[in-house]
C-alpha cells in the first residue's frame, strides 16, 4: 500500500513528488524509462511574468485571447499569479535557466505574448534540463516502477483504490495506494504526425472515462505548425522560440506565407499558423521555416540544430520544410482547482487533465507552467486530506494471464485524415460509426490488447466531442461550421460512461490591464 500512486513521470507527476512531504510513501509509475516523457522533448520554456516590464495580469490577458475566450478566468489568474511566485521560488532553489552576464534571466518571446517572457533553460533544452532537475530532487523520496503500462484503475465503493499493470515482463500486478494521481500525457500518437513522445498515447483518458470519471473539452488538441518534416515522416519539433527569434515561414518561392493572414504573423496563435501552412501542403505548395538569419542559431537551438543536421539540413544554410502535428490536448480529464477528479480518490494533473486554462487553444509555454501550479497546489490538498500516512509499501499480486495476442488496427492515418486540422461533419461521423465507444471486460484480453483498447476509446472519444461541437474556436476547425458560434461560447462538452452533457464555464476577458 501506498499513500500515492503517481502514473506518469514528467514535470506534472514529479513537481507532485517533489511538493509532497518525504514521510509520504510515493510510487511513480512510467511506461518505459523514467526520463521518457514529452517534458524532456519540451524546447519551448516556461511562461511567467519574471521580467519588471510584465505582470500576472498582462500574462492573464495574452493567455485569454489565444485561448479563442473558452479559458476559466479565474484558473487563468491562479495561474499566471502563483505561477510566477513559484517559478522565482525554483529559480532560487537551483531550478536551472538561461541568463545575461548580469545575471538576470534571458527571456524568450513565443508567439501571442506580448511581452518576452519565455524562461529557458539550456537553449532548447529546458524540458530536458527540468527533467534532469526533478528527478534528482525526488530520487531518495520516490518509489520507481518504470516499464510499468497501468491496464485499469481500480474502483471499489466509488472510489479509486489502485491501479492494475502490466510490468516488464508482462506480469500483471494490483497496486494499492489511498490516492492515485493520472499524470499519464498527452494523445500525441493517436496520430501519424506529432511532435510527441512514444509513450503519449491517449491511455489516461481511456483509463479515468471507464473509471467513471467525467472528461471535457477533448475536441480541442492543438498542432503545432512547425514539425520538421522529411519525405512525409515527422523528424522532431521545431519550437515557436525559432520563430521567436525572427525566423520567416515562407513557400518554395521564398515568399512569407503569413503576410496578409493575421498582425502578428509568424507569432499568431498556433491554431491559425498550422491551418494555413497544412492548407498549402494540401495544395502542393509546401512550407519552410527560413531561419539562416538568425545569429548564433546552433547555440541558441542546440538540440534543433543538432537534430537538422543529423537529418542532412543545415539550418544555417538551408530552409527547414516545416508541417503541423498533433502537439497538445487542452482538454483532458475534469478538474477542480486542485487537480481532484469526479471520482473520490483520484487525480489528475498535466496535459491529461482539464483545468481549463488552456480553453480551446493553449498559449504557447504555458503548459509547463501549468504542471507545476496545479502539482504543488494538489500536494497542499493531498497533505491535508491523506488518511493513511506511512503505510508499509507493498504490491499485491495476481497470476500472468495468458491469453492470445488480437491483430491491432492503426487508426493514426484516420486520426490525421478526419480527427485532423481540418473537420467536417461527414468524415467525423464516419470515424465515430467506424469506431464505436465500448465497454468491455478487460480481464478478457492480452496486455496489448487492453493498451490498444485505451488508444480506441481515447481516438473515438476526441472523435464524438468534434462531431458535437458544431463551430470553430480555436485549435477545434470545422470546415462545414468554419466560424465561432456565441451560441456555443462558454459550453463545455463533457463526456462519462454515464452519457454526453453541456456544461458552461465562467468566462470573462479584462481588456484593461493594470
Amino acid at each position: 500500500m501506498f499513500d500515492i500512486c503517481i502514473i506518469g513521470g514528467g514535470v506534472a507527476g514529479l513537481m507532485l513528488a517533489h511538493s509532497l512531504p518525504s514521510s509520504m510513501s510515493i510510487a511513480i509509475l512510467t511506461k518505459e524509462d523514467s526520463f521518457t516523457s514529452n517534458t524532456s522533448l519540451a524546447q519551448g520554456g516556461i511562461a511567467a511574468s519574471l521580467s519588471p516590464y510584465d505582470s500576472p495580469s498582462t500574462h492573464a490577458l495574452d493567455t485569454m485571447l489565444a485561448t479563442a475566450d473558452h479559458a476559466n478566468t479565474e484558473r487563468v489568474d491562479l495561474l499566471v499569479h502563483e505561477g510566477k511566485a513559484l517559478v522565482e521560488k525554483l529559480m532560487s532553489q537551483g531550478l536551472p535557466f538561461d541568463a545575461t552576464s548580469n545575471g538576470i534571466p534571458d527571456l524568450g518571446q513565443e508567439a501571442a505574448h506580448t511581452k518576452r517572457r519565455i524562461l529557458h533553460a539550456g537553449g532548447d533544452q529546458t524540458g530536458k534540463m527540468l527533467m534532469h532537475y526533478l528527478l534528482k530532487q525526488t530520487q531518495e523520496k520516490v518509489t520507481r516502477l518504470p516499464f510499468h503500462a497501468v491496464l485499469e484503475l481500480k474502483i471499489d465503493e466509488g472510489r479509486c483504490t489502485g491501479v492494475l499493470v502490466s510490468d516488464e515482463h508482462g506480469h500483471r500486478h494490483i497496486i494499492y495506494a489511498t490516492h492515485v494521481v493520472l499524470a499519464t500525457g498527452g494523445i500525441g500518437q493517436l496520430y501519424s504526425q506529432t511532435s510527441n513522445s512514444s509513450v503519449a498515447t491517449g491511455d489516461g483518458l481511456s483509463l479515468a472515462y471507464n473509471a467513471g470519471a467525467i472528461l471535457e473539452d477533448l475536441e480541442f488538441v492543438q498542432f503545432h505548425p512547425t514539425i520538421f518534416t522529411l519525405n512525409g515522416k515527422s523528424c522532431g519539433l521545431i519550437s515557436e522560440a525559432v520563430r521567436g527569434e525572427g525566423a520567416f515561414l515562407v513557400n518554395q518561392d521564398g515568399v512569407r506565407v503569413m503576410n496578409d493572414v493575421h498582425p502578428l504573423l509568424e507569432l499568431a496563435p498556433r491554431d491559425i499558423v498550422a491551418r494555413v501552412i497544412e492548407w498549402r501542403w494540401q495544395k502542393n505548395d509546401p512550407v519552410y521555416l527560413d531561419a539562416r538569419h538568425i545569429h548564433g542559431f546552433e547555440k541558441k537551438f542546440p538540440s534543433i540544430y543538432a537534430n537538422c543536421v543529423r537529418h542532412g539540413v543545415n539550418p544555417l544554410h538551408e530552409l527547414l520544410p516545416v508541417r503541423p502535428g498533433a502537439h497538445f490536448h487542452m482538454g483532458g480529464v475534469q478538474t477542480n482547482d486542485v487537480g481532484e477528479t469526479s471520482i473520490p480518490q483520484l487525480y489528475a494533473l498535466g496535459e491529461v487533465a482539464s483545468t481549463g486554462v488552456h480553453g480551446a487553444n493553449r498559449l504557447a509555454s504555458n503548459s509547463l507552467l501549468e504542471g507545476l501550479v496545479f502539482a504543488e497546489r494538489l500536494a497542499t490538498r493531498l497533505v491535508e486530506n491523506l488518511i493513511r500516512p506511512g503505510q508499509k509499501r507493498t504490491l499485491q499480486i495476481q497470476m500472468h494471464m495468458h491469453m492470445p495476442h488480437g491483430e491491432l488496427t492503426n487508426m493514426q492515418l484516420r486520426m490525421t485524415e478526419q480527427v485532423g486540422i481540418i473537420r467536417q461533419e461527414n468524415e467525423l461521423h464516419e470515424f465515430i460509426s467506424d469506431f464505436p465507444v465500448k465497454r468491455l471486460k478487460l480481464y478478457n484480453y492480452s496486455n496489448q490488447q487492453i493498451q490498444y483498447f485505451h488508444r480506441y476509446t481515447t481516438s473515438s472519444l476526441i472523435a464524438k466531442s468534434a462531431y458535437l461541437r458544431t463551430e470553430s474556436r480555436g485549435g477545434h476547425y470545422r470546415h462545414d461550421y468554419p466560424t465561432s458560434s456565441t451560441d456555443w461560447t462558454g459550453k463545455v462538452i463533457e463526456q462519462s460512461i454515464y452519457g454526453v452533457s453541456i456544461g458552461t464555464r465562467k468566462i470573462e476577458r479584462k481588456e484593461t490591464v493594470k
